[in-house]
């Protein structure tokens, strides 16, 4: 059921995320996708009573191949290893605030803040450093 939520959250959010990108163009990764993956991987996890944690490390592992996938030998390597990275500690933030305040929304809140201040400072840093 875990890998069925992961699947799914990959699938949907692959979709929603290219519909948003022609709707918010360059704010679409930092507004859409930050919202449309947290709830994509958080909301099922949480309502079929599955571990968050488990659902947004394979989420960062589908991510990941797909980034290893389509990138360049150098920046897909580092791209898959940030996907996985950066989506346990988005489902380790989701966890820890849903265990110290038991308010799923609060934890889904939290996590959507701090992935889309993650996907601002790697476009804006990536940004930086292609103008430079």
């Amino acid at each position: 059921m875990i890998l069925l939520i992961a699947l799914a959250a990959l699938m949907f959010s692959y979709l929603l995320n290219k519909w948003m990108l022609r709707l918010l163009r360059e704010h679409a990764a930092i507004l859409g996708a930050s919202i449309i993956e947290e709830i994509l991987k958080t909301l099922p996890a949480y309502f079929l009573n599955r571990p968050i944690l488990h659902v947004h490390f394979l989420f960062g592992l589908g991510e990941a191949l797909y980034d290893f996938a389509s990138g360049s030998r150098h920046s897909g390597r580092w791209a898959a290893v940030l996907s996985i990275i950066s989506h346990l500690v988005f489902g380790a933030i989701t966890w820890l605030v849903l265990s110290k305040t038991g308010v799923i929304y609060l934890a889904l809140a939290s996590a959507m803040v701090i992935h889309g201040a993650w996907n601002y400072f790697i476009l804006k840093g990536v940004n930086k450093d292609k103008k430079g």
